[in-house]
């Protein structure tokens, strides 16, 4: 049933019902959205409009910040709060302002303490600290940014913690930063009747061909290919181009608008293959992702599931292709062990070899000629 209540235009139930919401979703697993639903709508609930910064989200990458802060913004459209995103890579005046303003601030650590230490942020009246993806930010190694951030909040705030994994670096960082905490556990596990695991053996000098065969086979409607380098990203989108297919690389190494153009455009459907590092595995969600494909096998089992969960959301089905060489049966044997995974084989008919272009860059061919000129004028 729809939400119904007096007021509804000044209530967050009228954002619920505006949005489509009807009933309670999981916490996360395989829905796709409940996670920042689950702490995004009591938070939007408790602040209250015009009484400074009572809500903190640290997030470990620009693209979830701006996610949570777009969910959040959703949930409050009636109440109106002012939501601020903070993150580096843009400039720090319009954040400035922003902050003035804000009742609810999302960013990232970094840019977040930086805020901090030039008295841009005032935290006495927060009421609510949220680490999103904690895992991940311990893993980045914003463990210190996070610590002297929670020594500027007040001490009788609430704090909630979200995690793939409890480490004992995390579960330092809870017994640190909690009181008394609740523990909640979630399924992490898609049911295999929606995600369909494949594996496919191939050598290494092949798999961008085997790629572009299971691309051509599969027909996805939006895929995200995994790589494990910046490098391995670009190439792997540019020979993918070259064959005619509307793939974008995504990695921490391009500027802050290029990552939000790449996003905004795969959101859209505008580019239909995504070919990313795992800065694209946590817990962004989006939506129509058919098919992952691992171009370069994870390093463990918590990276493998983190990213298989980009598809099979919100109920629909998809598919992971994993393209194993040589060296990574033993650790994709562990990836198996470790989470039961019923992963098949693929067997793969005959396909056509392509060349894969490594592009040397401008610089190098700059360096290699200024070495040429000089042994010729010596």
């Amino acid at each position: 049933m729809k939400f119904e209540n007096m007021n509804i235009e000044e209530s967050i139930l009228g954002s619920l019902n505006d949005i489509g919401f009807e009933q309670p979703t999981k916490i996360q697993s395989e829905t796709g959205s409940g996670k920042t639903a689950a702490f995004g709508i009591p938070l939007v609930e408790k602040v209250v409009k015009g009484n400074r910064i009572q809500a903190l989200v640290l997030a470990p990458t620009r693209e979830l910040a701006l996610q949570i802060a777009t969910d959040l913004k959703n949930y409050s459209r009636f109440k109106g709060l002012y939501i601020q995103t903070v993150y580096g890579g843009v400039s720090m005046g319009p954040q400035i302002y922003g902050l003035r303003q804000a009742e609810i601030v999302v960013g990232t650590p970094g840019r977040i303490l930086d805020h901090m230490q030039r008295g841009n942020m005032d935290l006495s009246n927060l009421k609510i600290f949220v680490l999103d993806e904690a895992d991940r930010m311990i893993d980045m190694g914003f463990i210190e940014d996070i610590a002297k951030i929670e020594r500027n909040t007040p001490k009788n705030r609430q704090t909630l913690l979200f995690s793939a994994t409890m480490s004992s670096s995390l579960m330092g960082v809870r017994e640190r930063f909690t009181r008394n905490a609740k523990k909640i556990t979630t399924k992490t596990k898609v049911e295999e009747n929606i995600l369909k695991q494949y594996y496919c053996d191939i050598d290494y000098k092949r798999k961008f061909s085997l790629l572009v065969h299971l691309i051509e086979q599969e027909k996805p409607n939006l895929a995200i290919i995994f790589c494990k380098t910046r490098r391995d990203t670009d190439l792997v989108a540019r020979n993918l181009r070259d064959n005619n297919i509307n793939a974008t690389a995504l990695h921490g190494g391009l500027s802050q608008h290029r990552r939000e153009t790449v996003m905004e455009n795969f959101h859209k459907g505008m580019t239909r293959f995504l070919v990313a590092t795992d800065v694209a595995a946590r817990g962004l969600d989006i939506k129509n992702v058919t098919h992952i494909f691992n171009y370069n096998i994870p390093r463990d089992a918590e990276g493998y599931t983190n990213r298989i969960g980009r598809t099979a959301r919100a109920g629909e089905s998809g598919k992971a292709i994993s393209l194993l060489i040589k060296d990574d049966h033993n650790s994709f044997r562990r990836i198996i062990t470790n989470f039961s995974y019923h992963i098949k084989k693929m067997e793969v008919s005959d396909f056509r070899i392509l060349p894969f272009n490594r592009y040397q860059s401008n610089r190098s061919r700059n360096f290699k000629t200024r070495r040429f000129s000089r042994r010729r004028f010596r």
